[in-house]
């Protein structure tokens, strides 16, 4: 019982020191932004408070599509493997507490999905297609928007959102195809058996079947509510944004939500440090902003944006992760630990 409490403690204090890098790290670089002369100081307090509020339900909302989507790859992929929503549920709030914390946009939340759902029993193997085949769907439809937003000329894209828009593009449509036809899952066995050979303290976390059918057998309609969920959840991440803005009495429209956060993102998928998206965040929506002639808001918009999707999410969703990285933290534990007999 002690050991529990001792690595439970450990996870909350290692977890806290991490946020306070974190939030310290955005702070400074917005400070040094602002000294440089590259972003303003202005700052305006929210006129219509109500809308940070439904702003910040509308991210929550987003965290259950998230839901939805792992369980129609998970349930209805041919896998064999059913997991409940309940387990589907602490994947997500521990998936997104940990993409918030590590650099870059997906890092960190994908390594702790799989190992949880490998803990539930899921082959690795097949936990890793999986996760990964959910964030090729995202991408896909996430980059196809900013195509479709510069294709019709809706809206002004900035270049280099669009550039990297178009390599992930065909990057993740490759990668697609090679899910799909079970190429990837044979490639991820050959990895994970030569990582399970090598590195020893690995084989605590790693489950694999032997003749493992890889692949993705989903119906026509499977693969059009995973798209339409995914298109839906990027539709109100811009409407996240937009609500943001309304905060402060600056009407944008949804089009304009919708190519700030995706520009955002498409921006961070590489980035360094921590604090959710790192530095590249800050600078992602500095850029963002100012192509928009939206620059005299950085500073309002950004500290409530990270506030949102940031600092309020650490927080609701720390229980979770705490929970789930400690029983993981307990398989190692058991696995250097063995019981006497």
């Amino acid at each position: 019982m002690s050991r529990r409490n001792y690595v439970g403690g450990e996870d909350w204090r290692r977890d806290a020191i991490f946020i306070a890098i974190s939030i310290a790290v955005i702070i400074a670089t917005i400070i040094i932004l602002i000294r440089s002369g590259l972003a303003g100081a202005r700052y305006e307090a929210p006129k219509h408070p109500l809308y940070l509020v439904l702003s910040e339900l509308i991210y929550v909302t987003q965290l259950s599509l998230i839901g939805i989507r792992l369980s129609i790859i998970f349930n209805r992929g041919g896998m064999g493997y059913k997991i409940r929503s309940t387990e589907l549920i602490k994947v997500v709030t521990a998936q997104t507490f940990a993409s918030l914390l590590m650099p870059g946009f997906y890092i960190g939340g994908e390594a702790v999905s799989i190992a949880y759902l490998t803990f539930k029993g899921l082959p690795t193997t097949r936990a890793t297609e999986g996760i990964t085949f959910r964030y090729t769907v995202d991408t896909i439809t996430l980059t196809s928007i900013v195509l479709i937003l510069y294709l019709f000329n809706l809206v002004i894209i900035p270049y280099i959102a669009l550039i990297i828009a178009l390599i992930l593009l065909m990057a993740y449509a490759i990668l697609f195809i090679t899910i799909v036809s079970a190429r990837l899952g044979k490639y991820i066995e050959h990895m994970f058996r030569f990582i399970n050979s090598r590195i020893k303290i690995i084989r605590n976390f790693i489950l694999m079947n032997e003749n493992e059918d890889y692949g993705l057998k989903l119906s026509l309609v499977d693969y059009f509510v995973l798209f339409l969920v995914s298109i839906t959840q990027w539709l109100l991440s811009g409407l996240n944004v937009m609500l943001i803005f309304y905060s402060f009495g600056v009407h944008i429209g949804i089009i304009t939500g919708i190519l700030i956060s995706s520009s955002y993102t498409i921006l961070t998928y590489i980035s360094v440090l921590p604090g959710s998206a790192g530095i590249g965040g800050e600078l992602a929506n500095l850029y963002v902003l100012n192509s928009l002639k939206l620059g005299n808001y950085y500073l309002a918009y950004d500290i409530w944006f990270r506030i949102i999707t940031y600092i309020v999410p650490l927080i609701m969703l720390m229980p979770a992760f705490l929970s789930i990285s400690r029983k993981l933290t307990m398989i190692n534990t058991n696995h250097r630990n063995p019981p006497s007999r």
